[in-house]
C-alpha cells in the first residue's frame, strides 16, 4: 500500500527575503513535484523553497542551482530531509547494531565453552 505525505504548503524566497504571492497551499509530494519546475521559471534561478508538512516540519528544502550551460537543478538543502539518506543512516545503525550483538554472542559461546571446559577438566581431577 502507498502512503502519501500531507503538505501544508511552499513558500518561496529569494535572497532570503519572502516573494510577494510566493505563498502556495499544497496537499501532496506530486503536486509539490509538478510546480516546483513552474516556479523557478517564474521567479528566477536565485530562489530557495521550503515546503512545509501538515505537522509543521520542513518537508523540502531546495535551493536552485544553476550550471554553467545556463540549466538548473534543485538541490536538497537540509539534508534531514532527504529520505534516501535517513534510509541509509537507518540501514547503517542496523548493520552497526547487529554486528555488536554478533560479537556479544561469539563472547557469550567462548564464555560457555570455556565454563564447560573448566568443569570438566574440574570432573577429571577428581
Amino acid at each position: 500500500m502507498k502512503t502519501v505525505t500531507a503538505l501544508k504548503s511552499a513558500e518561496i524566497f529569494e535572497d532570503g527575503r519572502p516573494v510577494p504571492q510566493g505563498q502556495y497551499e499544497l496537499k501532496n509530494p506530486c503536486q509539490m513535484w509538478k510546480c516546483l519546475r513552474g516556479w523557478v521559471d517564474k521567479f528566477g534561478h536565485n530562489i530557495r523553497i521550503i515546503v512545509t508538512a501538515a505537522d509543521g516540519s520542513t518537508y523540502k528544502d531546495f535551493t536552485v542551482k544553476e550550471l554553467k550551460n545556463g540549466k538548473y537543478f534543485l538541490v536538497n538543502a537540509v539534508k534531514e530531509t532527504n529520505r534516501v539518506q535517513a534510509a541509509k543512516a537507518r540501514k547503517a545503525a542496523a548493520e552497526k547494531a547487529a554486528k555488536i550483538e554478533a560479537k556479544k554472542a561469539k563472547r557469550r559461546a567462548y564464555d560457555k565453552a570455556r565454563r564447560e571446559r573448566l568443569k570438566a577438566q574440574k570432573v577429571s581431577a577428581k
